[in-house]
């Protein structure tokens, strides 16, 4: 997949969530982070980063996916010849309902939603069952590598609807 595995992507982060808080620079570093020391073979180029309301995560996931449900984070390959590894559209609010029902960490919930979508750049996939064991083996050595380089976003959503 990508010539050069260990080679760092530039993220460019779009945040259409007003009520997210979030550092472009720390999110740039989760990737760089999985980049050089998660062992994954990520596509090289850009890669963007949209954080999304769950009216529009369901609009895209119902257009491309035919499925008008909402979701936590959708991913599409991009095109490492034309230097665009990929576009991880993400729903914050979904990993803040999330985080709440569980009483876990929202910033960890939601780097884990960047994982998952990096990870299905990286050729991962979660349709088989067999898949999906392999993608949360994938995503728990992710965390971890995140974790142990303190390399977790700080992300703050404000109460109102996003």
């Amino acid at each position: 997949m990508n010539e050069s595995p260990n080679e760092s992507k530039r993220a460019q982060v779009s945040n259409a969530c007003p009520q997210l808080q979030a550092s472009s620079a720390e999110i740039e570093r989760l990737f760089i982070v999985l980049d050089q020391f998660g062992g994954f073979d990520a596509p090289s180029g850009e890669l963007s980063i949209a954080f999304i309301s769950k009216e529009e995560i369901v609009r895209i996931h119902d257009q491309f996916m035919q499925d008008p449900s909402v979701t936590d984070v959708i991913t599409f390959p991009g095109d490492p010849e034309d230097g665009i590894a990929g576009e991880i559209c993400v729903c914050p609010q979904v990993a803040l309902d999330y985080s709440q029902g569980r009483e876990s960490n929202f910033s960890e919930e939601l780097s884990l939603y960047l994982v998952h979508g990096y990870l299905h750049l990286c050729g991962f996939d979660d349709i088989e069952d067999e898949e999906r064991a392999c993608m949360r083996k994938a995503e728990s050595i992710a965390m971890s590598t995140l974790k142990t380089h303190n390399a977790f976003p700080v992300f703050e959503l404000s109460a109102e609807e996003t």
